[in-house]
């Protein structure tokens, strides 16, 4: 195989030269890197990427972490972060963490090892484990999808507004016994989706002056069996749902089978919102009334952020938080037009 140095003999400069050529540096000649393309064309050579990154001290590549790539959620998300990667050439090693805090930790060890440039971090947590991990090992990083109270960039929605919305939109319908499927709230620690959301919701029953019921807070795994369980629990109790809020489409229609196995219909019995806005939410029956949160634009806007920190590029915002849509579909209806 061809090395280096037999492209600087055939093109008549040298190695340094040849180095600079395929490193994109603006101190050659015009002549000189024509030259050298052409004799690495003739000779079949092609640079070691890992010599080029040792050189540069830079891989471009970028390590993404996510709880659960099963979840049509983060397919999304990451389709975002994928198509902006492309436009300005850097690749992704993804690392799907099976909502394993160790799993989490080794993969932020394992990038390292690989040299990431950066990491796009997406869990339902961030702890100070995990804060002191990324410190210690001086990544940098950007949270998708995850608000945080300490000084690190993120992309998110306003959950807690969203959820607000949502619940509050139930309520305009006539809806008073409201059920809700959440997920981990991690000892309400550390800002996640469900804490925040379940925040809203209790904000708009409080406005409403509604009664909140603890037998229809659940909480579940943000997957259709657990919607399913979580919803069929309500069901069978003393307090019956007459609308249930679910955090997750997923969950949401986990929760929709349980009610027509419960012998009951949706919407007329019981309403259904979920969260998401995922491509399944619209061909669901009922079609699925949701929260849209712009998945791919929250992978999108990470990505940018993350290569302009690995650039050395100033980010005009730290703490970004895109707009969140409800959408109204079949799966919710008024309740004076149900069968009581």
């Amino acid at each position: 195989m061809a090395n280096i140095d037999d492209v600087a003999k055939l093109a008549n400069v040298s190695t340094a030269t040849v180095s600079r050529v395929f490193n994109n540096s603006p101190y050659v000649s015009e002549k000189a890197r024509e030259s050298v393309l052409k004799a690495a064309k003739e000779l079949g050579y092609e640079p070691s990427i890992l010599a080029r990154s040792l050189a540069i001290k830079k891989t471009n590549t970028i390590g993404l972490i996510v709880p659960d790539i099963s979840n049509p959620y983060y397919s999304e998300v990451v389709r975002g972060i994928e198509d902006v990667c492309n436009i300005y050439k850097y690749n992704i090693i993804l690392c799907n963490a099976d909502n394993s805090r160790d799993k989490e930790i080794q993969y932020i060890d394992m990038l390292k090892s690989r040299w990431v440039d950066g990491i796009i971090f997406h869990s339902d947590y961030f702890s100070d484990e995990i804060y002191d991990i990324f410190k210690d090992r001086k990544i940098p990083l950007v949270l998708a999808g995850r608000a945080t109270s300490y000084d690190v960039p993120y992309v998110v929605i306003d959950n807690r507004k969203a959820a607000y919305d949502a619940t509050k939109y139930l309520i305009s319908q006539g809806h008073k016994k409201i059920g809700v499927i959440h997920g981990d709230l991690n000892g309400m620690k550390e800002t996640v989706d469900s804490v925040d959301r379940l925040y809203g919701f209790l904000d708009a029953m409080k406005e409403a002056g509604l009664k909140v019921y603890d037998e229809l807070i659940k909480e579940s795994n943000f997957k259709a069996k657990g919607g399913y369980i979580a919803a069929k629990e309500m069901l069978n109790g003393n307090v019956k749902p007459d609308a249930i809020f679910a955090f997750s489409d997923i969950m949401a229609m986990g929760a929709i089978n349980a009610i027509f196995d419960a012998g009951l219909k949706c919407p007329e019995d019981v309403s259904i919102i979920g969260f998401d806005n995922l491509d399944l939410a619209e061909v669901t029956r009922p079609a699925l009334a949701t929260v849209a949160q712009p998945m791919y634009d929250i992978g999108a806007v990470a990505a940018r952020m993350l290569i302009k920190i690995i650039d050395n590029k100033k980010i005009s915002e730290k703490r970004v938080i895109l707009k969140h849509r409800l959408i109204i579909r079949q799966s919710c209806i008024k309740r004076d037009a149900q069968k009581i």
